[in-house]
């Protein structure tokens, strides 16, 4: 990472995890239960008895589902604060199979090939993007793989949001584009995207309703309805998961 970018995050992040902010957007994060929930049963999918790192760490991290099924769970993040938060839940529960460490995901300390699965929520999109998949192509076997959720930059209304609310964003960050997921492709052989969340973002103010989940499973499933018959709107949806397999070890995405 870029000195200055990467002091920016981690002063950021730190304060984030010290004072549980950004608390009031979470009302929005109401509506991810479908792209959560499918992204969770990938990590479950591809970790059973596999070496995993998580970008990305602290309360509620996927580490600690994925203790459950993989051999090994290494959780990483550019902020101290996190991983103290993370080791203590670690401790606390008692897990022996995970270890959380301070680390630059752009320069990681881990060998060559030596990796099953990475994973992570909502990273990518803080990083370089062209020197972190240079470290998760080096780092992963040859047959390994990463997934992540990532938002995207295209919607107006998203954009509208994130410029009226800058004070729970980094200035660094870029939610994704499409020319992006493009260039994702370069650095694997097999890729997968899935795209989330258009029309069920207006199921927020029912957040609190009894019947709020079963209206926002009847959004998510017209929104994978218009993904499929419109393939064009894909770039306003709000979320998308990766799924990378084949990472390719000689190009490294030239």
């Amino acid at each position: 990472m870029n000195t200055d970018r990467k002091t920016h995050e981690k002063a950021f992040f730190d304060k984030i995890f010290e004072t549980e902010g950004r608390k009031s957007v979470r009302k929005f994060y109401k509506v991810v239960q479908g792209s959560r929930s499918f992204y969770r049963d990938c990590l479950i999918a591809s970790s059973k008895g596999k070496t995993v790192i998580e970008y990305g760490c602290g309360k509620g991290s996927y580490a600690f589902v994925l203790a459950e099924h993989a051999a090994r769970v290494i959780g990483i993040d550019i902020s101290e604060v996190a991983i103290k938060i993370a080791q203590a839940q670690a401790k606390k529960l008692g897990l022996i199979n995970v270890e959380f460490l301070e680390q630059d995901a752009e320069a990681m300390n881990f060998e060559d090939s030596s990796i099953d699965l990475i994973c992570g929520t909502s990273i990518l999109h803080h990083l370089n993007l062209e020197n972190a998949l240079k470290e998760i192509s080096r780092i992963l076997k040859t047959n390994g793989s990463a997934v992540f959720i990532e938002p995207l930059g295209h919607n107006p209304f998203i954009n509208l949001f994130r410029k009226m609310t800058p004070q729970y964003r980094t200035e660094d960050e870029h939610p994704l584009t499409m020319n992006d997921l493009r260039f994702i492709k370069q650095f694997f052989d097999q890729t997968d995207h899935r795209f989330f969340h258009l029309f069920s973002l207006v199921t927020v103010p029912f957040r609190n309703f009894k019947f709020f989940p079963a209206l926002l499973k009847a959004f998510d499933n017209f929104d994978a309805f218009l993904f499929k018959i419109f393939p064009f709107l894909k770039p306003m949806a709000w979320q998308v998961i990766l799924i990378l397999e084949k990472p390719r070890k000689s190009s490294q995405g030239e």
